[in-house]
């Protein structure tokens, strides 16, 4: 099957942990804890296979178990890995408040020096996350990331006061046709993509066309559980709904809108950052 979407991003071992009790310093506090695959390059890359999307990842994954672990995850949903180099797989340590909003303990390990020139396959759409951004030399690694495919997506991530300039830098080098950022990145990158369309995930706007922000309102629901990769399983709703209706016209961009909120809302009521939601599909098989 021809890849339609290569995604760049981690994939990484999430060691999810939510405390039933408070956290004090120097205490054991009792906890649910426990291990499954995440990563927003990941993340993204089965949110969309599970809506018959034909993938492909690059990400970095050790010879080790956790790198086992994540192969053997991303092929149950039918994901072509271009694997690169990495000493260990990355991890990181997701804690869980009462209100299900999570705060990250994480290692990364480095993309954006070892990217081939292009992917495996021809893709219809590249999607970036944007924590490749803030590796070095990340502004090259964006700029020769745009012969990789016709379109571009930049999913957003939260980006520290110190690193903020150096990612606008290289998410300009991009040239992304789609950002999608929750409320609080999209306000501390005003005019950064005034050309391009801007999804954000929450908040209030008329959906437009062309050089136009649009907003996603979440719809009301059960409470969350856990927000781990809700934006990532926005994104990829949202993306899918595009594939075959871009440049979108107003109908097409609605319902690429609330695929999108509705798909995000559901991810918060599961546990983990790919664990499955109501509509999405089994493993993808080959033709």
């Amino acid at each position: 099957m021809a890849v339609s979407v290569v995604v760049v991003g981690d994939a990484l071992l999430d060691v999810l942990a939510i405390p039933s009790e408070p956290i004090l310093p120097g205490a054991d506090v009792r906890a649910a804890v426990s291990v499954a695959p995440g990563g927003q390059g990941a993340n993204l890359a089965v949110r969309l296979a599970r809506r018959g999307v034909a993938v492909e990842l690059a990400c970095a994954l050790g010879e080790d178990a956790a790198g086992r672990l994540l192969r053997e995850t991303l092929a149950v949903d039918g994901i072509r890995l271009r694997p690169l180099v990495a000493d260990a797989t990355g991890a990181v340590i997701v804690l869980v408040d009462d209100d299900g909003e999570r705060t990250m303990l994480s290692r990364r390990v480095p993309l954006a020096g070892q990217l081939p020139a292009a992917p495996s396959e021809p893709a219809d759409w590249l999607v970036v996350s944007g924590y490749l951004l803030f590796e070095a030399d990340a502004d090259a690694a964006a700029a020769a990331l745009r012969d990789w495919a016709p379109r571009r997506m930049l999913v957003g991530c939260a980006v520290p006061d110190a690193s903020l300039d150096a990612w606008r830098r290289a998410a300009r080098a991009l040239e992304p046709d789609v950002v999608v950022l929750n409320r609080e990145e999209a306000d501390r990158t005003p005019s950064l993509f005034d050309d391009r369309l801007v999804v954000t995930e929450a908040g209030s706007a008329s959906a437009a066309i062309g050089a136009a922000r649009a907003a996603a309102v979440t719809p009301a629901g059960p409470p969350a559980i856990d927000t781990t990769g809700a934006g990532d399983a926005f994104a990829a709703a949202f993306l899918a709904e595009l594939l075959d209706a871009w440049p979108p016209d107003e109908d097409a961009l609605r319902r690429a809108l609330e695929a999108g909120t509705a798909s995000g809302a559901a991810a918060t009521r599961v546990t983990g950052a790919q664990g499955r939601i109501p509509g999405e599909r089994s493993a993808m098989v080959e033709p």
